[in-house]
């Protein structure tokens, strides 16, 4: 009859300790992983490599972008102030910048991170905002004329009491969106989801609804929520 032979002591400590270090790597790997995430999270998106001027972080006059070519642009973290007109932005990083009361004109936005961008109380007219990301951001109380969204994200987007004249949300995601006491003039939501928007006290007039009916006159867009398939 065979018994076995007890381990050594040594050896179970060897065993003991590489379990604990397996555990430990492991334990390190999850909350280096959630840490990445978290921070990715907290991070504006930038074209790869890098590519684009550096102006995060700062303190930037208008004056300085007006007329400038600066695709990929990094303007996260930064006051702008002043005015921005017949820039190129487009791609542009602007996640968490402050334009309070700042004005644009016929800017190229396209496909840029506002997320978290605070734009409130200021006056936008003939800007690009195609394909741009600006969840959560702020526009509350803004002046915004010939504007387009198309297919943008603005997801919990703060629009409360904006002045939306002959605004283009086509596709774009309103979903949770804030837009009581807006004021929307000859707009088009077509196509447009807005899940969870709030809508209370808004206006209407002639504004295209999401489904592709037309609000006539001051009639809302109530029971034309829904897009067309």
């Amino acid at each position: 009859m065979c018994t076995a032979r007890p381990r050594p002591r040594w050896l179970v400590n060897v065993c003991v300790s590489r379990t604990g270090l397996w555990a430990t790597v492991l334990a390190l790997s999850v909350a280096l992983a959630v840490g990445c995430g978290q921070e990715e999270d907290e991070r504006g998106r930038s074209c790869p490599g890098g590519a684009g001027r550096n102006l995060s972080g700062r303190t930037v006059d208008g004056v300085d972008l007006w007329q400038k070519k600066l695709r990929c642009i990094n303007l996260e973290g930064s006051e702008l102030t002043g005015s921005v007109s017949e820039a190129n932005l487009s791609r542009g990083n602007l996640f968490g910048a402050r334009l309070t009361d700042v004005s644009l004109e016929s800017v190229d936005l396209r496909d840029a991170d506002l997320r978290r961008a605070r734009l409130t109380a200021g006056t936008l007219a003939e800007v690009d905002l195609r394909g741009a990301d600006l969840g959560g951001a702020s526009l509350d109380r803004t002046m915004l004329t010939n504007v387009s969204f198309g297919g943008g994200r603005l997801r919990g987007t703060n629009l409360r009491s904006a002045s939306l004249t002959n605004v283009d949300f086509s596709h774009a995601d309103l979903r949770d969106a804030d837009l009581s006491d807006a004021e929307l003039s000859g707009s088009t939501l077509r196509g447009a989801r807005l899940d969870g928007a709030d809508l209370s006290g808004a206006s209407w007039e002639n504004v295209v609804c999401p489904d592709g009916t037309k609000s006539i006159g001051t009639r809302s867009c109530k029971g034309h929520f829904t897009p067309a398939s």
